[in-house]
């Protein structure tokens, strides 16, 4: 009895102790992730700003990354703007030249002791810049705010999935490949319109020989250094064109150059189908129009990823994980199609569901998610099917039918990968993220304060937009004439109610149907 009582009570103290300790876990975790949101500052290092030769442009992460904090130790720039800008500590925004929020991470605006006076109204020359990788729908998970209008008039900038951003995130681009270029060129004697710069290689004027300005002199070497860089970068990506398909009639001139392509043939009556899912309550409604494509004669859609329901096994034996090399794309070249289906269904919101898993050329990507006229602005072209096409699944389900007995009709959504190369260098700015942008715009601000206009500093503003120029990145929010921005209304810009045309969060009783009933059909 003793020995009994004596394990019970030692059995009670681990449990204690490992709840104790899951506990403290949480707290540290839960504080960590949020401590860069507090509207007090927290012993702020105090930055010397006296006499300096070369003071740089500062850029602070206000809120972590999902979860990811960045600081000062964090390695973002290249060595050329190593030596002209920094990033600082979260807890250092006030000194800061420019600001960074991701937007699934961000709780509140900084405020001040002083209430009578806003902080954005004090700080008007800081630059914040909204990064978003995520639909309205997903958004806006830990914002404190009553309303999305409480986020208008504080941002100067935007880096999100929408072309109309400041700097547009997009996974891949595409170019066409050189040899179709030499096909063109050499066989069909046709000249292809190359993809010029905007602004040319031109010799550096020797206007800084006399200059006694460290600054501006330091400022024209590495600003010099980087157009070349970025130049050189961009003609080896693009040396023809990215993002721009061949007319139709090239296509056709082309054909009978092309090598075969000889798809794989699974069976002539069932169309198989992958598709791989870890979001099981999504917002586009994606598991119930699978639901409805599954129940549709000799359709067969094999379910990887997360979500399974209680009363039912994954019955495909392949599990791809996040990040496990090759396993998608090998798992893919079984099928003949490929849902690409997004979580929400909102403007331009395109993911790597399509850029990545959707594009792998070996089964045709099946989209749902933004609009057909948003799919060809952005896709490469031919490369998928739309939902949007077919008013009915019916309907769908008889069109894939017809491909999947028809090679010659089926190829045609895989001739894309004769034509094009696929690739993030081919992305619309793939030499611009946020920090080398935040880094150009506070130097090219801090020129254009100078009260005296002289050739050098004329000259290193020009120099500053042509880099810009190079890829043609519009910068729509920033005004080079006045080197201001103009505030942002993100209650007009990204906003769910605006921007998408699916459904709010799925309430607990949808989820629940979800996990018990809906996914057991698809299992």
């Amino acid at each position: 009895m003793i020995m009994y009582i004596l394990k019970r009570w030692t059995c009670r103290k681990i449990s204690l102790f490992a709840i104790l300790t899951l506990f403290i876990c949480y707290i540290s975790y839960y504080y960590s992730i949020t401590k860069v949101n507090q509207p007090y500052i927290p012993n702020i290092r105090i930055r010397s700003i006296g006499n300096i030769l070369f003071k740089k442009i500062s850029v602070v992460h206000y809120t972590t990354t999902f979860g990811k904090r960045t600081d000062s130790h964090s390695d973002l720039f290249n060595t050329n703007l190593k030596q002209i800008c920094e990033i600082l500590d979260p807890e250092e925004y006030l000194y800061a030249d420019s600001a960074i929020v991701s937007l699934v991470d961000f709780v509140r605006f900084p405020s001040l002791v002083n209430k009578n006076i806003s902080y954005r109204n004090k700080y008007q020359s800081q630059l914040w810049l909204l990064h978003i990788e995520e639909s309205p729908r997903n958004s806006y998970r830990t914002v404190q705010m009553n309303n999305i209008i409480d986020l208008d008039d504080w941002f100067n900038l935007t880096t999100t999935l929408r072309p109309e951003s400041d700097l547009h995130i997009q996974y891949k681009g595409y170019r066409i490949k050189p040899e179709i270029i030499n096909l063109i060129t050499n066989k069909l004697n046709l000249t292809h319109n190359y993809h010029p710069t905007n602004s040319k290689i031109s010799k550096e004027i020797n206007i800084f020989k006399n200059e006694s300005s460290i600054y501006l002199k330091t400022l024209a070497s590495i600003l010099n250094k980087e157009f070349n860089d970025r130049q050189n970068s961009y003609l080896k990506a693009c040396p023809f064109t990215c993002n721009q398909p061949l007319s139709n009639d090239l296509v056709q001139f082309l054909q009978p150059y092309l090598k075969p392509i000889i798809p794989h043939i699974l069976s002539r009556d069932i169309v198989h189908i992958a598709w791989f899912v870890s979001n099981c309550d999504s917002h586009s409604g994606r598991e119930e129009y699978v639901s409805k494509l599954r129940s549709q004669p000799g359709i067969r859609v094999d379910i990887y990823g997360e979500c399974s329901s209680i009363f039912n096994k994954h019955f495909v034996p392949i599990q791809c994980r996040k990040g496990t090399p090759k396993c998608m794309e090998q798992t893919l070249s079984n099928y003949r199609f490929y849902l690409a289906f997004e979580n929400s269904k909102c403007d331009t919101y395109i993911t790597e569901k399509y850029w990545m898993q959707g594009v792998s050329g070996r089964a045709i990507p099946i989209v749902l998610g933004a609009k057909r006229e948003q799919y060809q602005r952005i896709a490469v072209p031919n490369s998928y099917i739309h939902v949007d096409n077919y008013q009915t699944i019916e309907q769908l389900a008889h069109e894939l039918h017809r491909l999947n007995k028809n090679d010659s009709e089926y190829i045609k959504y895989l001739q894309w990968t004769q034509l094009y190369d696929l690739g993030g260098d081919y992305s619309p700015t793939a030499r611009y993220d946020m920090y080398s942008t935040l880094c150009f715009l506070g130097h090219y601000q801090r020129l254009h304060a100078m009260q005296e206009y002289t050739k050098q500093r004329t000259y290193l503003l020009k120099r500053i937009r042509q880099i810009f120029d190079l890829e043609n990145v519009r910068l729509p929010n920033f005004n080079w004439e006045t080197a201001r921005t103009k505030l942002i209304k993100i209650s007009e810009f990204h906003n769910p109610k605006v921007n998408c045309w699916d459904n709010d969060y799925p309430t607990f009783l949808k989820r629940a149907y979800n996990f018990f009933f809906l996914w057991s059909k698809l299992f």
